[in-house]
């Protein structure tokens, strides 16, 4: 595994050991952020499932500004530690919030416009859930793009209100899809 493009070109990453973590291919990820590279410039991004920190890390080289990396796996925090070691990179651009997806939004300080959300793919059915938590976190900035990753054979997910499927690729057995997310302001009360 290494990351493809930008400032930290050609670095290897690291992956815990097991079944645990599925590394995103590198095919996949080319074509992922071939999807969102005009979003990359000092993008605020979340990697909602960082695992070893790949697609994170890859949106760093690529000019993303700062990344909030969730994740509470022991073994895949130390991978992550070490491969934001690896391309140097600072607390300042590399926020990692220790935790699960269910809280982690409570411990962001700002809105972010880019989300990658790789879980594993047995939580395919959490998904929507996953996409409701952003929008009551209030970490999502109006217009946010949001890719999932997710097993091509799994069974769909309905969008929230807010939530709009603007593009669907299939990669094999991977599935990669581009939501966008505009603010309905259904549930948010002004007291």
């Amino acid at each position: 595994m290494r990351v493809i493009a930008g400032d930290f070109k050609g670095r290897r990453l690291v992956s815990p050991k097991g079944s645990a973590v599925r590394p995103t291919a590198d095919r996949v990820k080319e074509a992922i952020f071939s999807m969102i590279e005009a979003e990359l410039p000092e993008a605020v991004c979340f990697d909602m499932f960082a695992g070893s920190g790949a697609l994170g890390i890859e949106a760093l080289s690529r000019g993303a500004g700062r990344v909030y990396f969730c994740e509470n796996a022991g073994a895949s925090i130390e991978a992550l530690k070490h491969n934001l070691e690896a391309c140097a990179v600072d607390g300042q651009r590399a926020v990692l919030l220790t935790r699960s997806w269910e809280t982690a939004a409570a411990f962001m300080n700002e809105k972010c416009n880019l989300v990658f959300i790789d879980a594993p793919y047995n939580m395919c059915e959490y998904y929507s859930q996953i996409l409701e938590s952003l929008a009551d976190g209030h970490v999502l900035e109006e217009d946010a793009l949001i890719v999932i990753e997710r097993r091509n054979s799994a069974g769909g997910y309905e969008l929230p209100g807010g939530f709009s499927l603007i593009r669907e690729k299939r990669y094999g057995s991977v599935g990669v899809d581009l939501i966008a997310y505009a603010d309905t302001g259904v549930g948010n009360e002004q007291g």
